[in-house]
Formats: C-alpha cells, structure tokens, sequence
C-alpha cells in the first residue's frame, strides 16, 4: 500500500460493552433466565466503529464527534489510542451514548444509556475549528448517522460545505427521513430499512426495480452522484448516473450483522482513498460485509483478511465459523499446532511444512496479543496479531490461522476436533496439551540455535 488514506469519520460516536455467560436456569423472582457471568468487554460503536474498520484496514483514522466527560468517554479514548486513532472529540456535560448488550449464546438483552444530543455555542465552535483543520488534510470524509445528534442539519451543512470547498468526496450511512441535510454527498450507504423511511422508498421490497427506482430518485432529488443499497441476502446494488450494478453477497455465514454498515462505510472510503472507481470500491466494500458478519458483535475487519478473501484465499477462521469450517472439510485429515509465531524465522517455517505433509490440512492455532502478554511479558508480542496473521497467511503450508485468546489451546482442539496434533520441541506426546482430544500427537524437533527468544537477543 503506498502512503496510509487519511480519513476523516465524523458521527455519533459510542461505548458497545458487551456482558457475557451462561445460562442454566430461570429465575425464581421472575420468568426470566439468570446469567452467570463470565467476562465483559467493550469496542467502540457508532462513528467510533467506522474509524476503527479504518484503522484495522490500513487508513490513518480521525475520529470526530461528541462525547461527555464520563467514564465511558475515557475508555472510548483509550481504545482509540490502543488501535491508533487520532481522537478529536468534542467533550461536554451529557452523557456518553453507551449500549450494553447481555449475551449467551446469542444476545438476550440490550440496555441504551442515552440522551439527544444537542450543540452548545461553544462545542460548536470547538467544532467548526476543529472542522477547518482536520477537512483539507484528508482524503476522504465518512459520516456516521445515528440520528443521535452529532449531525444536526447545523453541522452537516457545515461539513459539505468545507468538504465541497476543499475538493473533498463525503461519505454518509444515514438515519433519516429527510435526505436534504445530505445534498450534494458523493456517496450514500442506505440498507433497506433505511431506504424505507425516505419518500421515494416508503414500503419498498427487496426487489432489484424497486431499490434501483428508489435509490435513482433520491440521486436526482438531492444531488447525490451514488448510493450504494446494501440489501442484506440479496447483495449491493449500485447507482450512479450512468450505472446500475447489482453485486451479489459474499456473506460467509450471517452470525451478527450488527455494525455490518460501519464496516461497508469505512472499506468504501479507503478503497476511494486508495484511487479505486466506485464499482471496484463496491466489490471490495461487499466483500468486508461479507467477511463482518460472519462474526459476533461489534467487530472490524482486518486488511489481511479482506485481501486473502478477495484473492479467493481467505485463511483467518473466527471461533465462530469453526463449524463451518469443519461442515466443508469433513473426511478430510486435519493437523493442529499452535504458538506464538511473533517473529517468524526458519524454525517456525520448517515445523509448519513438516506439519502440513501429515494430513490434508493443516489449521494454526495463534495466541492472542493479550494471551502473548500473560505468557511472556508487557514487551511483547513484538508484531500484532494482525501482522501475524498476515504473516502466516502467506505460507503456502498453512491453510487456515484461528486466533484465541486462552492461555492455552484446550477449548479450541475442543471446537475444532483435529485428528493430529503437532508440537515442536522435546515433549512427550503424552504432556502436550490437547493430547486427549485428537487422535494422534506428533512432536517434531526445532531447529537448534533458532527461536525467537535467540533472534530479539542478538
């Protein structure tokens, strides 16, 4: 990739915390199950979802909107800086926007914390500063509409008309009714929902006329030169002046399509940033949907992913797409390692040859950037999981990386039920871990004098 796309999300930025367990009964105060909780988490939502789907795509992301001066607001600012944001929020007295979803399983719950937001004299003109630096320094604008606030018609005039001033493409997901807050965007993200509540696509079906119709309308009436319908099953329709593409889905397997017009948004926005037309921009965008909404939650997808699905060698497996994975390759002889793989070197490359002439397939269980740290210290891993992945993608004797964040990998062997497992090093078949789990372990020999630990001492 040549230099990094500088873009800049603007919307309504959010805190997903997320509260997992396990059910195993109802409660006696009330016909309602009880969870026992297990772990909790949060990801950034909203517009803060969008710029990091940029940050994970490669793009040098800014995150602009409104937040309070809570607690929420400080862990949305410490996350940004953990997958390197650049935060340019506007802080004030309401509250932070935050959705905690409980789950088991699947989602049981959802509880908002929210409140409209609204302007003040001066956040607005904190904004408006902010607007006139960070617009002409950016290659493309992507705007995430909630319908929360952020984008009153106030601002959203203020943006276009600093966008249309600079030679800026704006991008908009949008939430409303009335599309002439947007007159004059580049391009517009409706799903079919959202199409539904303007004028021109009130009560429309997934019917390829009538989303074209529709979005052909809206071009004319607000001078908008694309929308993009994604339109879940049925793909992305395209519609520009002189085009009408149809791009059917690419959709691995649909576990959660929440956040799965974030990740449309922000891929559309780095492949126009990176030179490409809107058609293969769509194709690529298409693509991202497809890959995010094979995994749960709020979720983002990674370079290495998108290109290794595009190339028609997609090799990260999610946790939850390992029954999948095992439905298209049963009778198939799978082997099993695992490891850190932080700085490959020649050791690690002979143990996943030799690995992989056992069997049929050979799927690379990879620790976590957390797990990494429990295991060998707050130094490392020296790459990210990402750049890991990436890394091992591009061997041809690995055919599949599932990422965990165990210590160990006994609950993965348990999901994935290889028949071989591989170890490198001098253990005894019998002291691996998962070695009552496959049907085979096999313990190959490392390389003396090569490892990790040898290569960042010298």
């Amino acid at each position: 990739m040549a230099a990094q796309p500088r873009i800049l999300v603007i919307g309504d930025i959010m805190l997903d915390q997320y509260v997992a367990g396990n059910v195993t009964r109802i409660s006696p105060e009330a016909p309602v199950p009880v969870v026992k909780v297990d772990r909790e988490w949060s990801t950034l939502g909203g517009a803060g979802n969008v710029a990091a789907n940029v940050a994970s795509l490669g793009g040098k992301a800014t995150l602009l909107g409104l937040v309070g001066n809570d607690a929420a607001a400080a862990t949305i600012l410490d996350s940004c800086a953990n997958v390197g944001i650049t935060a340019a929020v506007v802080q004030g007295n309401q509250p932070t926007i935050v959705k905690t979803r409980v789950v088991s399983g699947q989602q049981i719950v959802r509880f908002d914390r929210e409140e409209e937001l609204v302007w003040s004299y001066a956040q607005l003109s904190e904004l408006t500063s902010k607007l006139e630096t960070l617009v002409p320094e950016s290659d493309v604008i992507l705007l995430s509409d909630y319908a929360k606030g952020t984008l009153s018609d106030e601002v959203l005039k203020l943006i276009l008309d600093l966008a249309l001033a600079n030679g800026k493409r704006v991008l908009v997901d949008p939430k409303r009714a009335d599309w002439s807050a947007y007159n004059g965007a580049f391009l517009i993200t409706p799903n079919l929902a959202e199409l539904a509540m303007t004028e021109a696509g009130k009560g429309i079906k997934n019917d390829d006329n009538l989303v074209v119709s529709a979005c052909q309308k809206l071009r004319n009436q607000f001078e908008i030169e694309n929308i993009v319908a994604t339109r879940s099953s049925y793909g992305m329709t395209v519609v520009s002046e002189q085009k009408v593409l149809n791009i059917p889905t690419r959709a691995l397997e649909v576990f959660d399509v929440s956040g799965a017009g974030d990740t449309v948004l922000a891929s559309f926005g780095m492949s126009l940033a990176e030179g490409k037309s809107v058609t293969e921009s769509a194709f690529v965008a298409n693509a991202a949907a497809g890959i995010v909404v094979s995994k749960r939650g709020t979720a983002v997808v990674h370079r290495s992913e998108l290109e290794s699905f595009l190339k028609g060698g997609f090799k990260e497996v999610s946790r939850n797409q390992i029954e999948v994975f095992k439905q298209k390759n049963a009778g198939r002889k799978v082997v099993f390692t695992n490891g850190c793989f932080d700085v490959l070197h020649q050791g690690h490359r002979k143990l996943l040859q030799e690995a992989r002439e056992l069997g049929d397939l050979l799927v690379v269980g990879l620790n976590s950037d957390d797990s990494i740290k429990r295991l060998k210290g707050e130094s490392r891993p020296i790459n990210s999981v990402d750049q890991r992945v990436e890394a091992l993608a591009a061997l041809p004797s690995v055919d599949a990386i599932i990422v965990f964040e165990e210590d160990d990998p006994y609950e993965l062997l348990q999901q994935l039920q290889p028949r071989i497992l591989v170890k490198g090093g001098d253990y005894q078949p019998r002291d691996v871990v998962g070695a009552d789990i496959v049907d085979e372990v096999v313990i190959i020999p490392l390389v003396e004098g090569v490892s990790t630990t040898d290569l960042l001492g010298q």
